[in-house]
């Protein structure tokens, strides 16, 4: 009986996260980190793509814009099922489609309700840190603001 109630649950988990695809261009953009409160920061982010490849830079309000992406050797991939499970609450993986990309230091990724296909959101989620620890982002404007 439990092999039974085990496949489905395995199914419905693997085509979750295989309905979540990737992190497209149409994510790119200004993101604005927002604080325990849900109310914005001054800390900013923006993910954009160069030569095919995905960069992130950083800012305080003010300041100008740095590359946070790190140093060579640690270019941005596509987080794998596993590792997207250890980010994330089971509920949320059973309830919302999640695509990440992720380097050593850190995980952008794009969630979406399933039940509500226009409620999309952005966490980036610090890994450098021992336990994942997920920051929401606020898009301020799209493709590379």
């Amino acid at each position: 009986m439990k092999k039974l109630t085990a496949l489905p649950l395995a199914l419905a988990l693997t085509s979750s996260l295989a309905g979540a695809g990737e992190i497209l261009d149409s994510d790119t953009g200004t993101y604005v980190l927002l604080g325990r409160d849900s109310a914005p920061t001054e800390v900013f982010y923006r993910l954009s793509k160069q030569d095919g490849e995905w960069v992130m830079h950083g800012k305080q309000a003010g300041s100008t814009w740095t590359n946070i992406s790190c140093d060579s050797g640690c270019d941005y991939r596509k987080t794998t099922h596993d590792e997207i499970t250890a980010y994330f609450p089971a509920d949320w993986v059973a309830n919302t489609d999640i695509a990440c990309i992720q380097n050593i230091a850190q995980a952008f990724c794009r969630f979406t309700a399933k039940t509500d296909p226009g409620k999309t959101g952005h966490v980036l989620i610090a890994l450098v840190t021992g336990t994942p620890i997920p920051m929401f982002l606020q898009r301020t404007s799209a493709q590379g603001g």
